[in-house]
């Protein structure tokens, strides 16, 4: 059986490294493929070189490979914006982490390989409770969660709230930082396919698909304080629609640029048509309502940002390790996926399954390999609609023994990977 250090030594003394890679095809659309490139090599000064054990895989993620997300660098490139994993080797001016530390990045593309170089600033020690695939999903959604309701929406007691997704990893997150506002009135909608799932945790939940305004106006006469808004299209209007007198709406998201077909090209134009209509938003109406409009990327955050922006994300991840260790957040892993079934990982979240976020790792064994085992010896992620991602690893249901170590998150037991407790 292979110890966790003697997987870090062949880790590194591997002359390439596996990654994923995005390519460019004549559609549009980015095609993956699984590739090898060089080992990284020297560090500069501030970087660490991190061995990655798992990634997130978020919307955002879908978004670049159908080129519908802003900055997207020339193909072929690495995407992913978040990854947890064990630091091989630091910069000389590295001195909040160690080798061998266990952490969590978060990145400007680049996190879906097997080694990743990364700036000092966005690398982050990990509490010792905290599973990698736990720390993979937590960067992107609890960070835009934090700071959508603390920071800009400055959310308050007895106040009312609505949002999207709530079934996804900021939905989640949202769900949960909540919880935190005392006499908060939650409102979301989401898949109906998520309702059973969800509804012990929201006190109004709508389907998306169904015009939910006359709904939250009879929740909220007065209107809606803050209203997140993952989707633009016709959800922009319908939001600044049920803010209240001094409310807040904040975009922060355009997913319904996917909401018809992602395989016919007319289908996306029609959902971009339908999501320009933002730009219709009125000054004046604002001016004589005394409402609010905010737009908040994560993305650009990490890509623009200065060294007080790094600081400022640093402060935010520190406050979310306090709530983790006081257990007020937990992240939820939707489904874990092999690099090979990275296209069943996104095809999760277009077709909008997954509850919490979807996790993606370098060394999980591909399902060929695990079909020439004995069925004994292997075990399966269940998800909520059934489906299996062909893995073994820290956080499946059950016990697996026979599991090669490396399959396994290092000095974590094994925790329970249900999706019913957003």
């Amino acid at each position: 059986m292979t110890t966790n250090n003697e997987t870090t030594a062949n880790i590194t003394s591997a002359s390439d490294i596996k990654c994923i890679l995005f390519q460019q095809a004549f559609t549009g659309k980015r095609e993956l493929k699984i590739a090898t490139i060089p080992k990284p090599q020297a560090l500069a000064a501030d970087e660490v070189l991190i061995a990655v054990k798992a990634c997130g895989v978020s919307f955002k993620d879908v978004l670049a490979r159908y080129g519908l997300l802003e900055d997207i660098p020339l193909a072929p490139y690495i995407p992913g914006f978040e990854c947890s994993g064990e630091v091989i080797d630091i910069g000389t001016s590295v001195t909040h982490v160690e080798r061998g530390d266990r952490v969590v990045v978060l990145t400007h593309f680049s996190a879906w390989s097997e080694q990743i170089i990364a700036k000092k600033d966005l690398v982050f020690k990990i509490p010792k409770e905290m599973s990698f695939r736990e720390a993979a999903v937590l960067p992107v959604a609890y960070l835009t969660a934090y700071i959508l309701l603390f920071e800009i929406g400055n959310i308050k007691p007895n106040q009312t709230i609505l949002f999207h997704s709530a079934g996804g990893g900021v939905g989640v997150a949202i769900t949960q930082l909540s919880k935190l506002v005392p006499n908060l009135t939650i409102i979301a909608t989401a898949s109906a396919h998520k309702f059973e799932v969800l509804r012990g945790h929201i006190h109004y939940l709508f389907e998306h698909d169904i015009d939910y305004t006359e709904d939250v106006k009879k929740i909220a006469p007065e209107g809606v304080d803050l209203v997140l808004d993952c989707m633009a299209g016709d959800d922009c209007e319908r939001g600044l629609a049920l803010l209240k007198f001094n409310g807040k709406y904040i975009m922060y998201g355009t997913s319904s640029l996917l909401s018809w077909s992602v395989k016919n090209f007319f289908g996306i134009t029609k959902g971009m048509s339908n999501w320009w209509q933002n730009d219709k938003i009125s000054c004046l109406r604002l001016f004589q309502d005394n409402k609010s409009v905010h737009g908040f990327n994560l993305v650009q955050l990490l890509l623009r940002g200065s060294n007080d922006t790094r600081r400022y994300l640093g402060d935010m991840m520190h406050k979310l390790f306090i709530l983790y260790r006081e257990g007020k957040i937990k992240p939820i892993v939707d489904s874990t996926f092999t690099f090979e079934d990275v296209n069943d990982a996104l095809g999760r979240l277009i077709d909008r399954k997954n509850i919490g976020t979807v996790v993606i790792e370098p060394f999980l064994q591909s399902k060929s390999d695990k079909e020439k085992k004995s069925k004994t010896d292997t075990t399966r992620v269940r998800t909520d609609d059934g489906h299996s991602s062909s893995t073994s690893g820290p956080d499946d249901d059950g016990n697996d023994e026979d599991v090669d170590d490396h399959n396994k998150d290092p000095d974590v037991s094994q925790q329970n990977n249900s999706s019913s407790n957003p």
